[in-house]
């Protein structure tokens, strides 16, 4: 490293200047470290405005961008400090070795070199910092095209017509419904009121309809009340009928029943005498059945004893065999056994009972048909008394009878005529019922058409309104006009599209990722959004979705980021994502302390015993920071530094392998 030292001083300090007056040297040193610090500082200020945008903690370090970036600053940083440092080397020598001469043989060069080399007092202040830990997150960018979440096509409901306004340009806000465009409508209009006009007049057809079966419905009342009346005079006239055969066959039946009286009388005494007998016959069965229905009753308390004997030794073998059973002798089913038996020969005793109440009741029936036949007789004596009188009544009665039956048929002639003529009314009346009910029919038939007609004509009114509505073309949601196709004088069509819009203004960045690195990206992740033409779009994303899908031939997957809303956001951008992938603990030094050499490597300068510094080469990682400012930046130390060292921050870049410094805290 010395020697890259001594290289860099003689390429930067031609051999001529050393030789020039001790004065020329002290001017030379100030005027150079003068100009370096003008160059640090014209080279840092130029790098500011070159990248505006903040470095975060996703910034990677070293990616290539970032890498030569950095590097060029610390170069350029590099070199100016070692010009000063040999400037400073050259005033330090003149002083050291005033009044003496040169030794023979040494270049001034190698004379200032040695004076240094053997000065152990201590060359410069400095500060210091310790390594401390850090967390780092390990990223890799991806680009991608930003895209509506959901591009809403806007699509005329109504087709045919010529377009009359266009109320929204690209890029405008609309809410949900609002009028975008205006058809024409006069046509639709015209339309309107012709079909209202239709429906007054269908309308009208109903009403006369109406009033006609109302007309029409009176004549069926009227036609129906006078064939009532016909029918009423008709069935006045068949009654009057009725009861004039009714009369005539009254008398026949007189005459008849009188003779048949005088024959009912005497067979009536025969009758009664053969009751009589008959009672007397069945007074004695009677007797018998009673006398039958005493032994039965007889019969049946007998069998009423034995079942209750039997009643009761069932239920003293059951209540034996239930005392068996619960000392375990006999089975539950032996007692169930006996259960049943007890039952049973309950049974019986009810059945003899019944039997015996049977007999008993068989008893009094024949007790009572004893007196019944009694009764009979008597009954019979009197009916052969009142038959004898009933036969003079008869013969007195048919003369009487036969003069009622001539008059009777004599009437029944008269009302048949009257029937005749009250038939034909009827008939005609129901004629004009019949005829009315069609005039009805037929009216209702009409009243239904003309309504089919005027809810036809109403059903047109709406559809012509609905299609009017449809004139105007409203936003099917809220967002950001994105395409504005429609022109004053268009015709729409069903499959021309008006306008695009951006749904909710939503849009994702779709960026594509190789399937390497695909595993690294979960959903949910945030991810830290840029963009290389406009420094200020720096925002968080989500991951939403990852394709399932690998494309064959690139090899990549598509990942949809959703965007905050931004009005510097347009679709079709390209954007870079930073995708943090994992987080590790490491360590940290200030981005002064460390030195880029001509090799492309790093040092940083280690303080050690009796303030010494020691040249250490390290592996530099990212840059820790989260804004643009690089001078108080931290940098992440992958190689060569352990926790808890003390680095040299300022005045780094005048100091050499071995040198003694003094600490500034």
């Amino acid at each position: 490293m010395e020697m890259g030292e001594s290289k860099l001083r003689n390429k930067i300090i031609p051999e001529n200047i050393l030789k020039k007056q001790d004065s020329d040297r002290l001017d030379n040193s100030h005027q150079a470290e003068s100009y370096n610090i003008n160059t640090l500082s014209i080279y840092t200020q130029k790098e500011e405005e070159e990248d505006e945008e903040i470095i975060s903690d996703n910034a990677a370090f070293p990616p290539q961008k970032n890498r030569v970036r950095w590097q060029g600053l610390i170069v350029g940083i590099g070199i100016g400090v070692v010009a000063s440092v040999v400037s400073m080397q050259l005033v330090s020598g003149q002083k050291e070795n005033s009044g003496s001469e040169t030794i023979p043989g040494n270049s001034p060069a190698q004379t200032v070199t040695n004076a240094v080399e053997n000065n152990l007092a201590p060359t410069m202040s400095v500060t210091v910092a310790a390594v401390e830990l850090a967390t780092v997150e390990r990223t890799f960018d991806a680009t991608g095209d930003v895209v509506a979440f959901d591009l809403l096509p806007v699509l005329p409901q109504a087709t045919g017509l010529q377009i009359q306004q266009v109320l929204i340009e690209e890029g405008d806000k609309v809410t949900l419904g609002q009028v975008m465009a205006i058809l024409d409508d006069s046509v639709l209009k015209s339309q309107i009121n012709q079909a209202k006009s239709q429906v007054e007049s269908t309308s009208s057809g109903v009403k006369q309809r109406k009033a006609a079966y109302s007309k029409a419905k009176v004549g069926v009342e009227q036609a129906i009340a006078a064939r009532e009346q016909a029918e009423a005079d008709r069935d006045q006239i068949k009654a009057a009928i009725t009861q004039a055969k009714a009369g005539t066959d009254e008398a026949i039946a007189g005459l008849k029943q009188t003779k048949a009286s005088r024959d009912d009388a005497l067979a009536a005494l025969k009758q009664a005498q053969a009751s009589r007998n008959d009672a007397i016959a069945a007074l004695k069965q009677t007797q018998a059945s009673r006398n039958e229905a005493l032994a039965s009753v007889a019969q049946t308390e007998a069998k009423l004893a034995e079942a209750k004997a039997n009643e009761e030794q069932a239920q003293r073998d059951f209540e034996r065999y239930q005392t068996l059973e619960s000392e375990g002798v006999i089975s539950a089913q032996e007692l169930e056994t006996r259960s049943t038996a007890v039952k049973t020969a309950r049974e019986g005793v009810r059945v003899a009972e019944a039997n015996i109440d049977s007999a008993k009741a068989r008893v009094e029936s024949a007790d009572a048909n004893v007196s019944s036949a009694e009764a009979k007789i008597e009954i019979a004596d009197a009916n052969v008394s009142s038959a004898k009188a009933k036969v003079d009544i008869a013969s007195s009665n048919v003369s009487s009878a036969e003069a009622r039956v001539e008059s009777a048929e004599a009437n029944v002639s008269s009302v048949m005529a009257q029937l005749r003529s009250a038939e034909a009314k009827v008939s005609s009346a129901s004629a004009n019922v019949n005829s009315a009910q069609a005039e009805v029919d037929s009216a209702l038939s009409n009243i239904d058409s003309a309504m089919a007609n005027v809810n036809s004509d109403k059903a047109r009114v709406e559809e012509r309104k609905t299609q009017l509505a449809q004139t105007l073309v409203r936003a099917p949601a809220n967002g950001i006009v994105a395409e504005r196709i429609a022109r004053v004088g268009d015709v729409t069509s069903g499959s021309k599209m008006l306008f695009s819009i951006i749904k909710d203004n939503q849009l994702e960045l779709q960026l594509k990722v190789p399937e390497t690195q695909l595993a690294q990206v979960k959903v949910g992740k945030k991810v830290q959004i840029s963009s290389d033409a406009d420094s200020r779009i720096k925002m968080l994303g989500t991951v939403r979705e990852i394709a399932p899908l690998v494309d064959q031939e690139s090899r990549e997957a598509t990942i949809k980021i959703d965007l905050p809303k931004s009005d510097l956001l347009r679709p079709g951008m390209f954007l870079r994502a930073t995708i943090t992938t994992a987080t590790n603990q490491g360590l940290k030094v200030p981005a002064k302390a460390v030195l880029p050499q001509a090799d492309g490597k790093s040092i940083v300068y280690v303080l050690g015993e009796n303030n010494r510094v020691k040249a250490v080469p390290i592996e530099v990682g990212k840059i820790l920071s989260k804004n643009s400012d690089l001078a108080n930046a931290k940098i992440e130390i992958k190689e060569g530094l352990k926790l808890g060292d003390r680095v040299v921050v300022a005045g780094a870049g005048y100091l050499k392998d071995g040198d003694i410094v003094k600490v500034i805290e």
